[in-house]
């Protein structure tokens, strides 16, 4: 007999098992006990044996008979060719013992189909396919005893290990139809823009599945959780866009809140008695998972600081102040401008007017910016430092370097979540008066706690309802504690002017 190679002999052919027709019984039968029988890996035939009956003969029932295989490479028994055709004894005895012997002899097949050698060692695509074709054709119940025999023969493994993703992906779909697996399909994601996607579908990882379909069925498990993380971080990085893109506050509100993920926490059937629960729960927490993104939010505070002209997180700002001060009676005027440029390239110059008093060492100021806004502030001069806190809440220290005219200063705001620091130089360019002049560095700090106040969905806030806008409530009549948190979110009495008119011009 001539050896051909692996990928040859399974040149696609006809793979129905030989079953009985019900209306050929009294006239002739498609098996025979005696005829020669066609193997899946041999090309060859066998020869009758001598003094046999030629043609198809149904002889006296003896008790069933288990069929002889031929021997494949290296000595495996294989069935006939797509599952092996039943002998006379067996079609008498129909029913359980006819559907056990096509299910012996579709074993046979497929034992014969991922054997290897030294001389045929590779299990190739198309032995995949003809194992899947084989365990098509059985049903639910025998498809499972199938799987479980094969586990107990090293062939199921053996048969999940040379699978292409899309094989693996046919092999799950496969025993979801014929009932040994069970799936849960993926949630669908509620209507938003940005087009979030809809949630993973997972296949349940009962504990009493064999081995190696439980290792299968948790790898397709983690590779569908990790796509869909994935997935979600694009949805993100989408909205992101968007967000940058609004013109207004309202685009924003319009833009609506990012939608949450739809995720699992644990592995469909993995609980406790499982008995891979310690390594599977392991690997299921290490697996990249979708969660609530703080950078969505943190992406609309930016957006609404850009929209408001104020600081966004994370903003490095130099600055450079002059301030002249004059003194008379007990009472210091001065006059400062302060100009300023953050990384992005903004600058800004204000003007700022105001007089200090003092009454010993305790210092008492009042200022007016250009814009108008008046702050005071409250200190101690220790002669060679002073500390002081203004009505903002920014609390500065200054040191002075004994014998110069130089000096360095620091100041942070925890409301405003502002830090920073520099130096400072004084000199005195009459009896009276003095010129200080201060160089320094401001950062704009980040804090979580802003990410969820913009995430927050309470009334008044921005993507929350805005009950008083229906009511076409002017700003003034809206409550101070309303107005506060509305501010944090950037409503300003202009802006809800502004909104207040589109809303009437609506309507």
């Amino acid at each position: 007999m001539s050896t051909v190679s692996r990928r040859e002999s399974h040149t696609p052919a006809s793979t129905d098992p030989l079953a009985p027709d019900a209306e050929s019984h009294a006239t002739a039968s498609r098996v025979s006990a005696s005829g020669p029988a066609r193997t899946g890996r041999s090309t060859g035939k066998q020869e009758a044996p001598a003094g046999a009956v030629p043609g198809n003969q149904v002889e006296t029932y003896r008790g069933p008979v288990e069929r002889p295989r031929s021997r494949g490479p290296g000595g495996a028994s294989t069935g006939t060719e797509g599952g092996g055709g039943l002998t006379a004894g067996q079609l008498a005895l129909g029913g359980r013992a006819a559907d056990a012997a096509r299910a012996d002899a579709a074993y046979a097949d497929i034992q014969a189909t991922l054997h290897t050698d030294w001389k045929d060692w590779a299990v190739t695509d198309a032995d995949v396919r003809r194992v899947h074709e084989q365990l098509e054709k059985l049903p639910p119940a025998d498809y499972r005893r199938m799987l479980e025999r094969m586990e107990q023969g090293g062939l199921l493994g053996k048969y999940v290990k040379q699978m292409s993703p899309e094989a693996r992906e046919a092999f799950l779909s496969q025993a979801v139809s014929k009932g040994s697996v069970t799936s849960e399909p993926g949630k669908k994601a509620e209507p938003a823009p940005c087009d979030p996607p809809d949630g993973p579908a997972f296949h349940r990882n009962d504990a009493n599945l064999p081995e190696s379909l439980r290792e299968l069925i948790h790898h397709g498990n983690r590779v569908a959780r990790k796509a869909y993380a994935d997935a979600y971080d694009a949805y993100i990085h989408r909205y992101k866009e968007r967000v940058a893109q609004a013109g207004d506050l309202l685009a924003l509100r319009e833009l609506g809140r990012p939608v949450d993920p739809i995720g699992s926490q644990f592995e469909l059937g993995v609980v406790s008695g499982h008995p891979d629960y310690q390594r599977f729960t392991s690997e299921w927490w290490k697996t990249p998972s979708a969660l609530p993104s703080n950078a969505a939010y943190v992406a609309v505070d930016q957006r609404i600081k850009d929209l408001t002209d104020a600081q966004r997180a994370g903003t490095l700002k130099l600055k450079q102040e002059t301030e002249l001060s004059v003194e008379s009676e007990g009472m210091a005027l001065k006059v400062s401008r302060e100009t300023s440029v953050t990384q992005y390239g903004k600058t800004d110059s204000s003007l700022k007017a105001g007089a200090e008093g003092s009454l010993g060492h305790r210092k008492t100021a009042i200022e007016i910016e250009s814009s108008g806004a008046a702050k005071t502030s409250k200190g101690v001069d220790f002669e060679v430092g002073k500390a002081s806190i203004d009505s903002e809440g920014t609390v500065r220290m200054e040191l002075s370097i004994p014998g110069t005219h130089y000096g360095a200063y620091s100041e942070f705001n925890h409301e405003k979540g502002t830090f920073g620091g520099g130096v400072s130089v004084e000199k005195k360019v009459s009896k009276d008066a003095k010129v200080k002049r201060e160089y320094g560095v401001t950062m704009q700090g980040a804090r979580l706690e802003r990410a969820q106040d913009v995430a927050s969905m309470t009334p008044g806030t921005l993507f929350g309802p805005l009950p008083e806008l229906e009511q076409g409530l002017a700003w003034k009549d809206i409550p101070a504690g309303r107005r506060a948190r509305m501010e944090r979110d950037g409503w300003s009495a202009g802006s809800w002017a502004s909104e207040l008119q589109k809303q009437s011009a609506r309507r």
